[in-house]
């Protein structure tokens, strides 16, 4: 039986010739580059040698003498082209590979021949539930060992307060506390303007639209004018300084303080945390004017004058509803700040530490934000203010 020489030719340089002869053996040479670039196209004749199956031709000799350009890809395909073979029934081998492709063919057999690792075993529920608790524990272990160092710091600074660095908390306080009231005050206004239409649609069924100006003015100064502040300077804020303090980790200039026989908590933390407990009182009270500001529009387009919406929304915003309100700042001022320290300073190491502590700062303000407000909802609900 005469050879049958079948070609292709792909990307008008490589060419593909299946000798098919008579005896036990069939060769099929290769000549032109075989690289990324070349098209599975190119192998058409022999995945058309391999679905005929062996008949008579035992063994199958891939000649590479022609090849002119070959790179892993092109190994990958050689060896794929061996491995299809041998599924077919035939014994596959390659010869003439020239001396220039030698190392990258066998770099690439080596590598197609390695075994895979085996993949991870699955966890189950309760492996991720009870892994999740360890972890959890171990968040709150970390935050309760950071909350005694900050304060065994705020006590020695009431005891020697000349003697820190106020310079740093100026500083801290213009970034973490002024810079932000332009974004607090957009989110107050946006929200006070929202209740306020939402009431009003509820309200003017019956005749006391009046009334949305005293629903804006108590929930405002007593929940969410404390709770925007909260959330948004955790955003922005407290972010701010898990970055700070996580890139310093990273830099390794937190070990550098330490070695010097200098408090991380006192130097990096302390000043933030200050700082925060100071604006947050002060960003929260523009974020109530703000916010009954927003309600008054609904208001005042509904035909009500300014002088009777600003009177009903005070009315009832009583001494101890301000003092609520008040109260609250400090404790999630403070929440935000030790949290976004406490994250950055236990960030770990690698580029990707940085943005976790970030993340984890943030998530953590707040959920804690939200717990303590909830809490303080049913003490203050309890106790009858």
């Amino acid at each position: 039986m005469p050879p049958r020489p079948s070609q292709i030719e792909a990307d008008d340089s490589l060419v593909l010739t299946v000798e098919e002869e008579g005896g036990p053996e069939t060769v099929v040479a290769l000549a032109g580059p075989l690289d990324v670039n070349t098209p599975a196209r190119g192998w058409q004749p022999l995945d058309e040698l391999l679905g005929r199956g062996p008949a008579g031709s035992r063994r199958l000799t891939l000649d590479l003498e022609g090849l002119t350009a070959l790179d892993l890809n092109g190994s990958a395909q050689i060896l794929a082209a061996l491995e299809a073979a041998e599924k077919g029934g035939f014994k596959a081998t390659v010869t003439g590979l020239p001396p220039g492709f030698e190392t990258i063919f066998r770099l690439a057999e080596g590598a197609m021949t390695r075994p895979l690792p085996p993949p991870p075993p699955r966890t189950t529920f309760w492996e991720e539930t009870g892994r999740s608790a360890v972890e959890l524990v171990r968040d709150l272990r970390a935050l309760t060992f950071f909350l005694g160092e900050l304060t065994v710091e705020f006590l020695r600074l009431a005891a020697r307060p000349w003697r820190f660095n106020w310079r740093g908390v100026a500083l801290a306080v213009e970034r973490s506390g002024i810079n932000a009231v332009p974004i607090v005050a957009l989110v107050s206004f946006l929200v006070g303007l929202i209740i306020a239409f939402q009431a009003a649609m509820i309200t003017k069924l019956f005749g006391a639209e009046i009334y949305v100006a005293t629903l804006v003015g108590v929930s405002v100064v007593r929940e969410l004018g404390p709770l925007i502040a909260a959330i948004v300077l955790a955003g922005r804020s407290g972010s701010a300084f898990s970055a700070e303090l996580g890139a310093m980790r990273v830099a390794e200039e937190i070990d550098a303080l330490t070695t010097m026989g200098l408090s991380p908590v006192r130097e990096l933390a302390l000043p933030r945390v200050l700082a925060q407990v100071i604006t947050t009182p002060g960003v929260t009270l523009i974020a109530c004017l703000v916010g009954i500001f927003g309600g008054s529009l609904v208001l005042l387009g509904m035909g009500y004058t300014a002088t009777t919406y600003w009177t009903m929304a005070l009315e009832k915003v009583s001494l101890a509803t301000f003092l609520i309100g008040f109260f609250k700042s400090f404790v999630f001022g403070f929440t935000v700040g030790a949290v976004g320290c406490q994250r950055g300073l236990a960030a770990g190491d690698g580029p990707g530490a940085v943005g976790e502590a970030t993340t984890s700062g943030v998530v953590t303000n707040i959920v804690l934000i939200a717990i303590l407000d909830s809490l303080f909802a049913v003490v203050f609900y309890v106790v009858g203010i």
